[in-house]
């Protein structure tokens, strides 16, 4: 039974809110849309591929795949304060995308309208407007775009992207670069599990624990250090104090592996397989629980990565 943790991203449960609800909180002007260039994606990305909701979308190195929820997929940038969200709506046409867009977000906390007229996307594989957005969440000041994108098969998509007031000037490049490098494939549902590549590609997780039955207890710490390459580091360390009438005893143990990660699936549910240059080959079922990456129901928190970044 994973355990139960109070500590939430009152940031990430906001956007959520704020994308699901997509209701109408003001008119723009329906002007016709702009064409804009489409951007080049600069070096130092990585190609993410959605098989299951049928789209690839370029990411800087500093975002990752964090969440998902339903038909939403959530990518954050901690380093610059930046969010992209991705949103499934199938139908989308012209004008139902028009509509949409001049349709801002609103909900506890937070609230988003358009700043400037729809311009036009020009995507692979895809038709799509976006437009300027700016707003407040939980009394900041926040800017972004909103996008909406509209492909074959009935497939569409919302995107919500921004960041902070005083990240905006910096992060705003790479928005357009992101929003422009979305591409729509032939969607195939039934390859969920391949996300928990890119929620973990570049990342580092922790977790901490206190062991036996000690005067003092024990301290216990593992991290994992997974690379993009498909390489990974792990380390294992734990310190006790025990203690009886006449003295007091401190030992520690420290265990350090290292070999290649993978992402299987069976049984409906993705496996982490790691391949240890020495030693067998370990598997643990994975699985997300209020921001924490649980391994067989182990709770592991995201921390810097300073070895393979």
């Amino acid at each position: 039974m994973t355990p139960t943790y109070t500590e939430k991203k009152l940031c990430l449960t906001v956007f959520l809110v704020a994308l699901n609800l997509f209701t109408p909180v003001f008119a723009a002007a329906a002007d016709e849309p702009k064409a804009t260039p489409r951007f080049e994606v600069q070096e130092h990305t990585n190609l993410y591929t959605d098989r299951t909701f049928g789209f690839t979308l370029q990411l800087p190195n500093d975002f990752r795949l964090s969440s998902e929820q339903g038909d939403l997929l959530y990518f954050q940038s901690p380093e610059r304060s930046g969010t992209m969200i991705v949103r499934t709506v199938p139908g989308l046409s012209l004008s139902t995308v028009q509509e949409r867009l001049r349709n801002g977000l609103e909900a506890e906390s937070i609230t988003i309208k358009p700043t400037g007229s729809p311009e036009t996307l020009q995507l692979q594989g895809a038709q799509g407007l976006i437009m300027n957005a700016g707003g407040t969440m939980q009394g900041r000041e926040i800017f972004g775009k909103l996008a909406g994108v509209f492909g074959p098969n009935g497939q569409g998509y919302m995107i919500l992207i921004g960041s902070v007031k005083e990240r905006w000037l910096g992060f705003e490049g790479s928005a357009n670069r992101m929003v422009n490098s979305f591409e729509v494939i032939e969607a195939r549902p039934g390859f969920e599990h391949e996300r928990w590549k890119f929620r973990l590609a570049g990342t580092r997780l922790v977790y901490f624990d206190r062991q036996g039955n000690y005067i003092r207890g024990a301290a216990y710490a593992e991290q994992y250090t997974f690379c993009r390459d498909g390489t990974f580091r792990s380390r294992l360390s734990s310190a006790q104090t025990e203690s009886d009438a006449w003295a007091r005893y401190t030992s520690s143990t420290g265990r350090k592996r290292k070999g290649d990660w993978s992402i299987s699936y069976e049984g409906n549910y993705p496996y982490l397989i790691l391949s240890n240059n020495r030693g067998p080959q370990q598997s643990f079922a994975l699985s997300q629980s209020e921001g924490r990456i649980t391994m067989d129901d182990v709770p592991f928190l995201f921390a810097t990565n300073e070895i393979c970044p």
